[in-house]
């Protein structure tokens, strides 16, 4: 078993992982070493850590899991992952990206899988049967999408995402805001799938990300949803790792 844990824009998560399986995990405003001590006092079989952040940390942290652990990463752009890393600027993918990719081929393995990760930002990402990563594309998550069109508008009201998919026709202009960014959103995602399956046959589609329940019955395409795929992901990374030193 490993303590894993993934710090992004909105939330922390830490969870106790074993393989593919997320024994536990729980979600934190902000992660400090009181929450990691309740896990690591919970759970004597803990082997390593791993942290992934996409924000600013405390080195606190990273002191305080490595004296705990004789294995402890913090994941970077140097850090060896199981994949062949075909990204033309490797320095600048973030390592929520990275995670997701090695987290779908660990769950996918063998196939070429689309990775959605529908968070405040939703990125697109690719990798093949033969574990190559390829890259993807970056799009503006739902929250971002409804509070930039009340921004940079003098009369447009910010509107939350409505619990239902809204008619393809807006007939009042709350209904013309939250067709135009979930429906539209929807073609977006359908559009990139069906581009995608004609480059890569058999195209296994897995979303995740903290909307991803949302889009759930919502797109044309068959998908596979794995709320956890990014821990997964950094877990695989921890034992990979812990391979190599052996």
């Amino acid at each position: 078993m490993n303590l894993v844990l993934d710090l992004g824009n909105s939330f922390g998560k830490i969870a106790v992982c074993e393989g593919t399986q997320v024994i536990e995990a729980a979600t934190y405003e902000k992660v400090t070493s009181k929450e990691i001590a309740y896990f690591h006092a919970r759970y004597a079989g803990l082997k390593g850590a791993i942290i992934s952040s996409v924000v600013n940390y405390s080195r606190e942290i990273i002191d305080y899991l490595s004296n705990l652990y004789n294995t402890c990463i913090e994941l970077d752009h140097s850090t060896p992952i199981p994949l062949k890393n075909r990204y033309r600027t490797p320095d600048t993918l973030g390592y929520d990206r990275i995670a997701a990719a090695v987290g779908a081929y660990t769950i996918c393995p063998g196939k070429n899988v689309l990775v959605i990760d529908a968070g405040t930002a939703i990125t697109y990402d690719i990798v093949t049967s033969k574990g190559e990563y390829l890259g993807g594309n970056i799009s503006t998550g739902l929250e971002i999408r409804f509070k930039s069109l009340n921004k940079y508008t003098n009369r447009l009201p910010h509107l939350e995402r409505p619990n239902e998919q809204p008619p393809l026709l807006g007939t009042s202009t709350r209904e013309a805001i939250q067709s135009g960014i979930v429906n539209g959103l929807l073609f977006e995602m359908d559009g990139f799938i069906g581009a995608f399956s004609q480059d890569h046959p058999t195209l296994q589609v897995v979303l995740t990300g903290g909307d991803a329940k949302y889009f759930v019955g919502k797109l044309k395409s068959s998908i596979f949803v794995d709320l956890n795929l990014n821990l997964i992901g950094l877990n695989r990374i921890l034992e990979h790792n812990a391979s190599e030193k052996i």
